[in-house]
């Protein structure tokens, strides 16, 4: 039996690997889509000498076709072939595609403010609709992603076994933008100032800004933010502020807490004796109404104050406007247009003093005042009990009448306790040196009768309207007040020999 090996090549998708004819039967195999399929035809002459799977598979060795061989696809063709259905076009070696490599990404390990709220219930399964904030507040040298690199991809094999190279992934495309620092090898990114993540167009920064555009609702509910937030709009009633860098409010403020370390600029507060302000920062604002402000630095209210507590470390001006009603306390001096009400209400004015001292010497004696009460109820309750019989038929009722006093006793104990560590804090209380304290109160229109001034240690209630403008100072030498000719709270007053009393 006479064989030819012939091979040619053509350029029509599929090309000739091989042809294979007997007196018994020809067998072309093709090589197809970039060698990535062995296609075989053959044609039976003599049906029982057609070609066994062992023949076909010593044709595809010979032409470095093993690993990728479809063995059902050659039992196959052989069955065909041996019944006389000279099968044509059929696939017996397939090699495997490349696949390409992942791209590289980017984890997000904060939250950006983008994601829907989620609702959580207390234990109790109420929903607090204020607490809707859901981006994280950032913190300095804190981890917030990582970038992870391409895959190289899976090569991909032809049918004879060469290997395809394969498309890598690309890199993620992350730019660390303001307040960002990559890591050295690229692969983490960390917080170099506190605020809140933002992810736009490939860029990670950090934003110092928190900008509400209306106003501080159920939309937006509280806002607690590690930087400064500016609100455009007003703040409703029960909505809370807190920030590290700085308030700005441009409308008005309902009874809230607004906290910041920063400075704090409102337009209005009508707190319904409830709302409050903490600012380590300066305060300014138009208008104050039954408010309570503890700053840190100077009080700046451009209009009035009604019925509020303002404590200020620094200085509290009203140049252009009126204290009435509640109480003023300032380091270095305190300046209104008017002090007081015509209509009675009770305003006092304090300058000279630091709150903080001030307000801790009030707690510790009042809170002196408070153990010693109780402490003097749990005696006479103690006494009581123990005059009381202990009745040996009710053993239950003698356990509990022990149990209350062991419990009073305790109690009792703990009292002494902290009554004997605040007494001796009162004992060893002291202020501190404050330099730029200064004991002096400047009216520039009007002070009202009844307003009750503080200074140094004389404590006076105005007895008769006065007109300013005029400087309120402590008489050191003869007692209560001097009323002087008006002058700036910085500037330094004569001696009282050096100046008569208007």
């Amino acid at each position: 039996m006479a064989e030819s090996d012939k091979k040619s090549r053509i350029d029509v998708g599929c090309k000739v690997l091989a042809e294979y004819v007997t007196d018994d039967y020809s067998l072309q195999l093709q090589t197809c889509a970039s060698d990535m399929e062995c296609r075989a035809g053959i044609t039976v002459h003599n049906l029982e000498k057609s070609p066994s799977p062992a023949d076909i598979m010593s044709f595809l060795r010979r032409n470095n076709i093993t690993s990728s061989v479809d063995l059902e696809q050659v039992a196959i063709f052989c069955t065909e072939a041996a019944q006389g259905n000279n099968p044509q076009d059929i696939i017996l070696a397939r090699g495997s595609e490349p696949e390409p490599g992942e791209d590289g990404w980017f984890e997000l390990l904060v939250s950006t403010g983008k994601d829907v709220s989620e609702w959580e219930e207390d234990e109790f399964g109420r929903v607090n609709f204020k607490d809707v904030q859901n981006f994280s507040n950032v913190e300095i040298g804190e981890h917030i992603g990582n970038i992870y690199p391409p895959t190289p991809g899976v090569p991909g094999k032809t049918i004879t076994g060469d290997l395809i190279t394969p498309l890598s992934g690309k890199a993620a495309n992350v730019i660390a933008g303001a307040g960002v620092r990559l890591s050295d090898d690229g692969k983490q990114a960390f917080a170099i100032r506190s605020g809140r993540a933002v992810f736009d167009n490939n860029m990670i920064s950090i934003a110092e800004e928190f900008i509400v555009d209306g106003d501080v609702d159920l939309r937006v509910g509280h806002i607690t933010f590690n930087g400064f937030v500016d609100i455009k709009g007003d703040v409703l009633d029960d909505f809370n502020i807190t920030a590290t860098k700085g308030i700005k409010v441009s409308g008005a403020v309902g009874a809230c807490k607004i906290q910041c370390d920063g400075p704090v600029t409102i337009g209005t507060m009508t707190g319904k004796g409830v709302g409050k302000i903490v600012c380590k920062g300066a305060l300014r604002a138009n208008y104050l109404n039954q408010v309570t402000v503890e700053c840190w630095n100077n009080i700046d209210v451009a209009h009035e104050v009604r019925n509020s507590i303002l404590k200020a470390t620094g200085s509290i001006h009203i140049e252009t406007g009126q204290i009435s009603g509640g109480e003023a306390i300032a380091l270095e001096g305190i300046e209104a247009k008017a002090v007081g009400a015509r209509s009675g209400i009770r305003t006092q004015l304090t300058s000279g003093v630091y709150f903080p001292e001030n307000d801790r010497l009030k707690y510790l004696r009042t809170r002196v005042k408070s153990v010693a009460e109780q402490a003097k109820r749990i005696s006479e309750a103690l006494k009581s009990l123990n005059k009381k019989p202990r009745p040996d038929n009710r053993p239950a009722l003698r356990e509990a009448i022990e149990l209350r006093i062991g419990i009073l006793t305790q109690r009792h104990v703990n009292l002494e306790e902290e009554r004997e560590e605040l007494n001796e804090e009162l004992i060893n209380f002291s202020a501190g040196e404050h330099p730029t304290a200064r004991a002096r109160i400047n009216v520039l229109a009007k002070l009202m009768e009844g307003s009750v001034l503080h200074l140094g240690e004389t404590s006076e209630e105005i007895k008769m309207e006065r007109s300013g403008p005029m400087s309120i100072v402590e008489n050191t030498q003869d007692g209560g007040l001097r009323f002087l000719s008006h002058s700036p709270l910085a500037a330094v007053l004569k001696e009282p020999e050096d100046d008569a009393d208007e």
